[in-house]
């Protein structure tokens, strides 16, 4: 079976260059697509167009962006960070004095811990979790303006 490297020229040289500084996991998915472009090892098996855009989403991961693209991957998520930050507090403002068990049951309070933790880790949210984070932040405006208002 013949190469297939020179149809794929450009992600070939990015799989190679995460190659080379060991940054390929053993036994990986991203490990076993530059197994096939590289050498066709497995008979039978030529990479397909699905495989090269698999291959591109999962190289799109944190993980293996190179340091220029990892930083301004941070400095675009820092604006969701803040906005996490904001939601964070709002729900520690409602829930932060109730019981434990009420917090890790009822409570929002996980769940946005949750998504932050993420952020920091990927530096992105899905179009559902924002979505669901705004609920969150709605349900617990209410939540504060009625809580404010039985204080008075």
């Amino acid at each position: 079976m013949k190469n297939t490297a020179h149809r794929y020229i450009e992600l070939f040289k990015k799989l190679n260059n995460l190659n080379e500084q060991n940054r390929l996991p053993e036994g990986g998915f991203v490990r076993d697509m530059y197994n096939i472009l590289n050498t066709s090892y497995r008979p039978g098996r030529p990479f397909t167009e699905k495989m090269y855009d698999a291959t591109v989403k999962a190289l799109k991961h944190t993980r293996f962006l190179d340091e220029a693209e990892l930083i301004e991957k941070k400095a675009a998520a820092q604006g969701l960070i803040e906005k996490i930050n904001l939601v964070y507090n709002l729900v520690m403002d409602v829930d932060g004095d109730k019981k434990p068990y009420y917090q890790a049951t009822y409570s929002a309070i996980p769940f946005v811990e949750s998504v932050k933790e993420q952020v920091e880790k990927r530096y992105s949210l899905s179009k559902k979790q924002m979505q669901a984070l705004n609920k969150v932040y709605k349900k617990y405006q209410i939540r504060k303006e009625k809580k404010e208002k039985n204080l008075k």
